[in-house]
């Protein structure tokens, strides 16, 4: 059964030996914590990992407006629910030596803000990780994932127990290392960085 926000909640209090609340906006110094930190936490752990559940693709119109300086001739703007850009074009984002480069069109492309700048033509092809906001499309390795984040972001206020807080990180990357081994967790190929050696032969 696909897990509701309040689900989730009280999975988090479950992490922390607190007892349940009926309702994320019932009138309670729980409840009222946990309503404050949900969306922040549910969106940074989207981000922060490549989630199956949340791989997006869209098709993007160039912008009329143009990059005013720069190697880059066309900008698009991200969508809005975009979390984190994963492929552009063919192009992965990967650890580079780009500022040991002279030339910066080495770079396919740059996120710049909420734009992309390129000289690829439109339509522009992007792989993201979308803000997912219905939490019956959560796999239910996020769902583990995200309360223990939300118990640990939560802890002090609720229980006043580092010993708790610091369990509540224990269940977190327990839930991580299980979100790996089921496969709900998707690592992108990322471009193999310079070695020394190249770092050498630029200078």
């Amino acid at each position: 059964m696909a897990a509701a926000p309040l689900d989730i909640a009280n999975l988090a209090l479950s992490f922390l030996g607190a007892g349940n609340i009926q309702s994320l906006t019932q009138p309670t110094n729980t409840a009222r914590v946990l309503n404050s930190e949900f969306t922040m936490t549910r969106d940074a752990e989207l981000r922060a990992h490549v989630w199956k559940f949340a791989k997006t693709r869209a098709a993007l119109p160039a912008l009329v407006t143009v990059p005013v300086s720069g190697p880059y001739n066309t900008q698009f703007a991200l969508p809005d629910d975009c979390l984190r850009v994963l492929m552009v074009g063919d192009s992965y984002p990967g650890i580079d030596l780009q500022d040991y480069r002279m030339d910066p069109t080495n770079a396919d492309y740059s996120v710049e803000g909420r734009n992309i700048l390129t000289n690829l033509p439109a339509p522009l092809a992007l792989l993201y990780i979308a803000q997912i906001t219905d939490t019956t499309q959560f796999d239910a390795c996020f769902d583990i994932m995200f309360a223990a984040k939300l118990a640990w972001k939560c802890c002090e206020r609720i229980t006043q127990s580092a010993d708790k807080r610091k369990l509540a990180m224990s269940e977190y990357r327990t839930a991580m290392l299980d979100a790996i081994r089921s496969g709900a967790m998707e690592g992108v190929a990322d471009a193999i960085a310079d070695g020394p050696w190249i770092v050498a032969r630029m200078q």
